[in-house]
């Protein structure tokens, strides 16, 4: 229903995704061209399903997330963004220049040591209870755990499309378009509609 609300029909879909101008048609968003992409917009434009380019994806949710940053000035905003892109770094010095010191001190630790990730997933687990649904999903990613960040867009924040976004910039490889979650996920839930 939002599609059409927004002139954007499933048949626009299936053709921006044989498209072989896919760059050009983001260009075309006004909002991209500003820099003021949100995920919202995303969603209802059906990027998630039509754009191919890993690169060109990559560079599109970089832009979702500078832009979630800027609006209200708080990292969080852009964390499952960015962690999906695994740039814990990028959300680290966000931190920092907000002199936010104790979350800048958790960011700085190395999340491949148990001890970190366990506190990641402490704090994800934290921000399910709180409804936080969004941030419990970046710090899902940061634990190292995709499956739950994804069982968290699929049944809480019930946006596949974030799932297979996340999915997508996590796993995805340049020469791989289309990773193992984003098939298992087009074969097991997608089918399942």
């Amino acid at each position: 229903m939002p599609l059409k609300k927004q002139g954007v029909a499933t048949s626009d879909i299936v053709w921006a995704f044989h498209s072989e101008s896919q760059e050009d048609l983001l260009n075309l968003i006004p909002a991209y061209q500003k820099n003021e992409m949100t995920w919202n917009l995303m969603r209802e434009l059906g990027v998630g399903w039509w754009l191919r380019s890993n690169s060109a994806f990559k560079t599109c949710m970089e832009k979702i997330g500078k832009y979630a940053f800027q609006k209200n000035q708080d990292p969080m905003d852009a964390a499952i963004f960015y962690l999906a892109m695994k740039k814990k770094t990028l959300l680290w010095g966000l931190y920092r220049s907000k002199r936010d010191e104790k979350m800048a001190l958790f960011f700085a630790n190395d999340f491949s040591q148990e001890r970190w990730r366990k506190a990641a997933l402490k704090n994800a687990y934290a921000l399910l209870g709180k409804q936080r649904f969004d941030h419990a999903a970046a710090f899902f990613l940061l634990a190292g755990s995709l499956k739950d960040a994804v069982e968290v867009c699929l049944n809480k924040l019930k946006d596949i499309q974030l799932a297979l976004a996340v999915a997508r910039l996590y796993e995805g490889r340049d020469l791989e378009p289309t990773p193992p979650t984003v098939k298992t996920l087009l074969q097991e839930v997608c089918f399942c509609l």
